[in-house]
């Protein structure tokens, strides 16, 4: 509606509206000696631009702000509202002042930036007391193509860490016209999780109503939220349209494994040592050297038990011997110095046969005991000759004990290279105790020290390496002892899924427990 021209008595009531319009925190103008104030008229209240294609020039058409009152008008700002960028505002000067009987011309170009009708408002707001705002509405319609993305934003909402998600995304043809979609991109997604599966072949044309179809696939590696915006490029007015992507990552679980180190923790150790004829004062130094090895274990537990097995089947030569086996130190040592046979120079071959006669009825049924640390010590003065390769039978001896982080193999044997006469190198063993943490003595070395029978007793009792019931992402992995973390001194191996310790070993009495969060086993 226009508006007309106010009566005389309304605007003898001006000086009422202007004292509320002050309560309320606008400023207005006063009235002048005579009681006139200022007053504005708009016209054209509504201007139609008609319909313009995609090759059209713009329109551009005026409305006229007139000061038809007693005082100068002042015109605060002339705003444009509605489908942003269908409408522009052309003139400069958006605020001014008009003295009574003067007008200024606003221009107002019309460029459709989306199909079918366009609405816009100009709002024009001064000091006029009774008519402060006045609206021309600008309508126009365009006859172009518009790109619409559906759906906007593309959330993929919370996904497992590792795992992938996938959705489908519409690039349609709202419009009323040819739309051809030129590029397909990605922004802001820093770490790739947002990657493109399938889209069809660029250009993409799609006539009005029609659809073009992308996979996107959403993939976290970490705990956290990402974010980014698909940007599509087509002929459509307004050049680049974009839709936000959102996802966030969270793991499958979080776990912690706990075990409590007894007092007195249970020992079994067995010994297999090459009868081969070159090794025969290193048998006599192992027997000297036995008692020493004893004293030190039981600084540790007295919870041990010990047997020798040198021949090809596997069954021990020495009897399961234990603190209270009477002579238990001549008996290990005259056993030393017996049996033998093919496997002699392949020590791995006897121990897996030992373990798999462990049960009962066999011949070292009541050795392996499930709660204690299998610790085998080899002694041989060649390589390791098994016929079958050494982590075969590693992984024999595991699966029989049925933990790995239970069992230790250790080895005295020649160098890892040369050896001056002394030994061969000893491959094999160094492979077999390297991969399950036990301790190399170089057989060349002067071995057979106290200090190196306390770190041979050590690895029988303290276990180092602790096997992990999940697998962990490993950056999420903390360890604490009798509740206090442990920040150094260990290490998360994932070869074998275990965290190993390097230094600070937990030892009888503590509680270790091991925190992680998992991925989850994606479909």
């Amino acid at each position: 509606m226009h508006l007309a021209r106010l009566p005389r008595v309304l605007l003898l009531l001006a000086p009422v509206v202007a004292t509320a319009c002050s309560d309320q925190g606008f400023h207005v103008s006063e009235p002048n000696e005579d009681g006139a104030v200022p007053a504005m008229l708009v016209d054209p209240g509504r201007i139609d631009f008609g319909t313009l294609g995609q090759a059209d020039e713009a329109v551009v058409k005026t409305f006229t702000i007139s000061s038809v009152g007693g005082m100068d008008l002042t015109v605060h700002d002339v705003e444009l509202l509605g489908d942003a960028g269908s409408f522009t505002l052309l003139s400069e000067q958006t605020s001014f002042v008009l003295p009574p009987g003067t007008s200024q011309e606003i221009e107002v170009a019309f460029s459709p930036l989306g199909s079918y009708d366009q609405m816009g408002q100009a709002v024009v707001s001064s000091d006029d007391p009774l008519n402060p705002e006045a609206l021309v509405e600008l309508v126009g319609a365009g006859a172009v193509p518009e790109l619409a993305i559906q759906p906007d934003p593309v959330s993929f909402g919370t996904g497992y860490i590792g795992c992938t998600e996938d959705t489908d995304v519409y690039l349609s043809n709202v419009g009323n016209d040819v739309l051809i979609v030129t590029s397909i991109g990605y922004e802001g997604d820093e770490e790739g999780a947002f990657t493109e599966l399938s889209s069809p072949s660029l250009p993409l044309t799609l006539q009005p109503g029609e659809s073009g179809q992308i996979l996107l696939s959403f993939l976290p590696m970490a705990e956290r939220t990402y974010t980014g915006n698909l940007v599509v490029e087509s002929n459509e007015p307004l050049g680049v349209r974009e839709a936000a992507i959102d996802g966030t990552g969270e793991y499958a679980g979080d776990y912690t494994d706990t075990w409590e180190i007894p007092a007195d923790p249970p020992s079994d150790i067995m010994f297999l040592v090459d009868q081969s004829g070159s090794m025969d004062d290193n048998q006599r130094l192992l027997g000297d050297n036995f008692s020493t090895f004893i004293t030190s274990l039981t600084t540790y537990t007295t919870d041990w038990q010990v047997m020798v097995v040198n021949d090809d089947d596997g069954c021990n030569n020495s009897g399961i011997l234990t603190r209270s086996t009477t002579g238990y130190a001549n008996t290990f040592s005259t056993a030393v110095t017996r049996g033998g046979g093919a496997y002699t120079e392949a020590l791995l071959t006897p121990a897996a046969n030992a373990v798999d006669k462990t049960d009962g009825g066999e011949c070292n049924a009541g050795f392996m005991r499930e709660e204690a640390i299998l610790h085998i010590i080899m002694v041989s003065d060649e390589p390791e000759q098994s016929p079958g390769a050494w982590r075969t039978l590693v992984d024999r001896i595991i699966a029989k004990k049925g933990s790995e982080s239970s069992v230790r193999l250790s080895a005295i044997a020649g160098p890892s290279s040369g050896g001056g006469g002394c030994a061969d190198p000893g491959t094999g063993y160094m492979e077999a105790v390297g991969a399950t943490g036990g301790v190399y003595l170089n057989i060349c070395d002067n071995w057979a020290t106290p200090a190196n029978m306390a770190t041979l007793a050590e690895a029988s009792v303290f276990q180092d390496t602790f096997a992990l019931t999940r697998t962990p992402v490993p950056e999420t992995v903390w360890v604490e002892v009798n509740g206090t973390p442990r920040t150094t001194g260990w290490t998360y191996d994932a070869g074998t899924n275990s965290v190993v310790f390097s230094s600070s070993i937990p030892t009888e009495g503590d509680q270790v427990d091991i925190h992680y969060s998992g991925n989850a086993t994606c479909d």
